[in-house]
Parts: C-alpha cells; structure tokens; sequence
C-alpha cells in the first residue's frame, strides 16, 4: 500500500524532468569541484609515502589512474542523466 502512495506523488514524467535536473546538475557540480580538489592536492594524496616499503611509481600511478577513472565515470553518468532527461 505504501507503494502505491509513493508513486501516486508524480502524476506525469513532465513533473519530474525539472527536479530531476535540478538535482543532477548539482550533483554534478559538486562532482566537478571534488574532481578539481583532488586535482590540486594529488601530490599530498598520491605522493611517495615514506611508511610503506612497497610503495613505488607503478602503485602510486595505479592509485591515481583508479580515482581518476572513477570520476570519468561519475561525471559521465550525471551528464548524460541530464541529457536523457
């Protein structure tokens, strides 16, 4: 029952593109300025640690290149929620 309530709110996909877009575009925006901090402090988040005995070029640049990834994927996805729309 509570189902049939929940989806009873959206009476058209018309009323729902606006929020929806709304919602996208800041998450978007939040991912973008995470992406551009990350940016400019990789060298205190990816930097040689000197703790770690196995820490090296390959691993450091393997970390990087997962966030880096993540967040090409991340970005893609909200922008093409907000096109599809």
């Amino acid at each position: 029952m509570l189902s049939m309530n929940v989806l009873g709110v959206v009476h058209s996909h018309a009323e729902s593109v606006l929020p929806l877009r709304i919602f996208f575009s800041a998450c978007l925006i939040v991912v973008t300025f995470g992406g551009l901090y990350m940016f400019r402090n990789r060298q205190k988040f990816f930097s040689r640690d000197p703790n770690v005995a196995a820490d090296n070029y390959g691993a450091r640049n393997l970390r990087l290149w997962q966030v880096i990834l993540v967040w090409i994927l991340l970005v893609d996805l909200l922008v093409t929620m907000i096109w599809r729309l």
